[in-house]
């Protein structure tokens, strides 16, 4: 049996990459450092995946699999030389500490006279291949990292944890909602593609990886930062509200409509696509959470992440991205109480956080930011939002920074 090595067994790598291979016929092997985890899947040979939505929950038992610990360097690296394709889904800020394996076991294939070797980089993660390519070439040649096919793909499926006493009873246990398609670069993979169902080879690949992390992941996290501040914990509460879901829609079609004309793309098709993922949001049965969605907010403010990135590609169109400002200005915010303070430089904070020093970007999210702060115990604060948002759009003529 042909056999996929998975480095990273959490959320998407469980949640995703092993039903996705599993029903291909393949066994699915992962390269983890929770031992516990790489334990008990070894014991086991499976894991149960339930596929949950508003309309109920379906189990599929996830085999056979088996798990190798990452700590061990010759484990690790036998396991990627024998890989068909490698998939990685550690987190992007794990990237660079699953490289010496990866050297390992590149050099190790090499050594045994195997060919090339495909890795698919399931990341959250703006021009991921260039990140991990960079990485890589402090400790290959040249002619070893022509071995490796460094093929970015644009991970859709939602895969939040279960609750905790879930897990006490099944400690294994994935849920997720049932989206099943991996689109990833056609260009970048080496050789012949795989026929593997629900793996999308995509040509160009750069509308693709836009469209997740400036529609989708942008609108999640607008989601969990207003839906934060208005005193939600789930995501499908928030978007559940009428003013988190206005604001999170029109942050989204602004990114859609920027999107439509940068790649020449079917605007109806773009549109469709948003409703698709606020219904997908509102599935109570993931039990998807503002915190877990809005986690690490420094990164997602960054200058080409979800939030700045879809702001400025909405500002190159020749629109104002007043939602977007007002979904940083809530990130913000959540990051101020996270802190426990208020910054004392909002304007010097924001520049740091989004590498934007001027525009209509920035002068609209620290108006936002100040509102927030100044209403943040009142009733109405969404409606109060709302209210100045689209004042600001009546206000302003199409900008660009």
């Amino acid at each position: 049996m042909k056999k996929i090595c998975v480095i990273g067994a959490g959320n998407i790598g469980r949640g995703f990459i092993g039903q996705l291979f599993s029903e291909a016929g393949r066994e699915v092997l992962y390269l983890d450092v929770v031992k516990s985890t790489v334990d008990a899947l070894n014991e086991a040979g499976c894991y149960p995946l339930d596929l949950v939505s508003n309309a109920g929950r379906e189990r599929i038992i996830i085999s056979p699999v088996r798990a190798v610990d990452g700590n061990d360097r010759d484990a690790a690296a036998d396991a990627i030389a024998e890989a068909e394709i490698l998939v990685t889904c550690v987190g992007a800020k794990a990237l660079r500490y699953i490289v010496p394996n990866l050297a390992a076991g590149i050099r190790l294939r090499l050594a045994r006279g195997g060919g090339p070797l495909n890795l698919l980089i399931c990341e959250n993660l703006m021009d991921a291949d260039k990140v991990l390519r960079s990485l890589l070439e402090e400790v290959l040649t040249a002619e070893e990292l022509r071995s490796l096919g460094l093929v970015e793909t644009s991970v859709g499926r939602m895969v939040p944890l279960p609750d905790k006493s879930l897990l006490e009873a099944e400690p294994l246990l994935v849920r997720a909602e049932r989206y099943g398609i991996l689109p990833f670069d056609r260009d970048a993979w080496i050789g012949p593609l795989p026929e593997i169902p629900g793996l999308v080879p995509v040509s160009p690949f750069q509308f693709v990886i836009e469209r997740k992390l400036y529609v989708h992941n942008m609108g999640h996290a607008v989601c969990a930062y207003l839906g934060t501040l208005a005193g939600y914990e789930r995501i499908a509460d928030a978007i559940g509200d009428p003013a988190v879901r206005c604001a999170v829609r029109e942050a989204m079609t602004a990114s859609v409509r920027a999107l439509a004309k940068q790649f020449g793309q079917p605007l109806d098709a773009l549109l469709a696509h948003t409703d698709d993922l606020i219904r997908r949001f509102g599935n109570r049965a993931l039990g998807d959470t503002c915190a877990r969605v809005g986690a690490d907010i420094p990164r997602k403010l960054a200058f080409s992440d979800r939030l700045t990135g879809a702001a400025r590609t909405v500002l190159a169109s020749g629109m104002r991205p007043v939602w977007h400002s007002l979904g940083a200005a809530a990130a913000i915010r959540c990051l101020e109480r996270e802190q426990g303070s208020v910054f004392p430089d909002p304007d010097a904070a924001f520049d740091s956080l989004t590498g934007v020093t001027e525009g209509p970007y920035r002068e609209d999210a620290l108006t936002f930011r100040e509102l927030l702060r100044q209403n943040e115990n009142s009733p109405d604060l969404l409606r109060i939002m709302i209210c100045a948002a689209d004042e600001l759009l009546a206000a302003h003529t199409p900008a660009v920074m």
